[in-house]
């Protein structure tokens, strides 16, 4: 599993530097800057859901090798319209809504196995390893290699991405993944698509966290909205160097992804989430008031490793409280609602810039972010602590009931 999630997590990487360069060349206004950048994440938005359900019912492996080997044929699609000068902003976002699509349907079912192979205490490890993998070939060697393909000639980071999407599947092939069963006592879950959406609003703990993450990923939308267009005209960004910017990011998050497990650990989950969103406001304050990268590209490494450290953690709270003949479900409608958000800050970043300016969307951005944070702080810190009384409750009743009794 960690092998092909490699390999598609570095031929995603290459796009990921690309597309954004991409989209400047063709129409360079904000608005169409950003409607690319919201049509990455918009199938999380629709497609989520229903992603989930299918990797509840579906064998996982199969689900896995067949979208990403769609997701190929588009890259080298874009790469043949681009070959030919017919790309044009619509059948850039189509394309980009395409990929997006298959990779949600293959992240549903990467993150709904995760959990069958390791134990609930080594959660936080297993996804430090894959976030952090995704964080080095995704956001951090990628974007570089294919932002310096892109400037030797912009179709090769797509010819790339869709050969390393191929390979991609060949892990998957023979393989298949353990078969989702209700724990030993439990009754099975209902097989409807949206029950995952259900127990999502309907357990207080999974609420509360729900709310707090998807706020901020809607914010987050606001910042890689207006991001290469601040890279490359306010903070003094070449084209060819907009990968080691991404890049800075990217190391940010990969050292965040390492260090979750020990800092979860030592100070709490919920602690260290929301330590972590206030951290990324406060640098995309940082971010909005520098004037060349030398100031914003250190404080988009903190914005990195904050988003590298909550993300996990985020993740692993989660799984812990799903149920699972769940996991797939009650992901694909957390990442629906999560990752839904960001196109919608996105957009809204495209809006606020075109009015008041590039730089607004980061100010706005960092105070909401550190207002949300402080807000739902308390109830969060509360609704662990109560699952973490109960737990104790529950194994000192399975250890001794009668002395629980008295």
């Amino acid at each position: 599993m960690w092998s092909g999630f490699a390999l598609a997590s570095s031929g995603d990487g290459l796009a990921y530097g690309a597309v954004p360069l991409l989209a400047v060349f063709v129409d360079p206004h904000p608005f169409a800057v950003s409607a690319v950048a919201a049509a990455d994440t918009l199938p999380w938005l629709l497609l989520a859901v229903p992603a989930g359900h299918l990797a509840d019912r579906a064998d996982r492996s199969r689900v896995i090798a067949v979208t990403n080997a769609l997701r190929a044929v588009a890259m080298l699609a874009a790469a043949a319209l681009i070959v030919h000068y017919r790309i044009s902003l619509a059948l850039l976002i189509i394309i980009v809504l395409l990929n997006a699509s298959g990779r949600a349907i293959y992240f549903s079912s990467v993150q709904a196995m995760t959990p069958g192979f390791v134990d609930t205490r080594d959660l936080e490890q297993a996804n430090g390893i894959l976030s952090g993998t995704e964080a080095g070939a995704e956001n951090l060697a990628g974007p570089v290699v294919g932002t310096a393909l892109f400037s030797a000639a912009k179709a090769l980071p797509f010819l790339a991405d869709g050969f390393a999407l191929l390979v991609s599947c060949l892990p998957f092939i023979g393989f298949r993944s353990k078969e989702p069963a209700p724990e030993d006592g439990a009754p099975a879950s209902s097989p409807s698509m949206l029950e995952g959406v259900r127990l999502l609003f309907a357990d207080r703990r999974l609420r509360v966290l729900l709310f707090l993450v998807a706020s901020l990923a809607g914010l987050q939308g606001m910042e890689s909205g207006v991001l290469v267009l601040l890279a490359t005209t306010k903070w003094g960004v070449s084209e060819g160097a907009y990968g080691l910017f991404l890049a800075t990011g990217a190391a940010g998050a990969l050292l965040g992804s390492f260090l979750a497990d020990g800092i979860a650990r030592r100070f709490g989950g919920a602690r260290t989430l929301i330590a972590a969103a206030i951290a990324s406001g406060v640098g995309y304050l940082v971010m909005a008031s520098a004037k060349s990268w030398m100031l914003a590209g250190p404080a988009f490494a903190v914005v990195g490793l904050a988003v590298g450290a909550g993300s996990v953690v985020s993740m692993s709270l989660r799984q812990r409280l799903t149920p699972d003949d769940l996991m797939g479900r009650v992901g694909g409608a957390w990442r629906g609602l999560v990752w839904g958000a960001a196109p919608l800050g996105a957009l809204i970043a495209g809006g606020v810039a075109t009015t008041w300016g590039i730089r607004v969307p980061l100010v706005v951005a960092g105070i909401a972010q550190c207002a949300v944070a402080l807000v739902l702080a308390h109830p969060l810190l509360k609704s662990i602590e109560d699952t973490r009384r109960a737990r104790r409750v529950a194994q000192r009743v399975r250890s001794s009931p009668e002395q629980s009794l008295r």
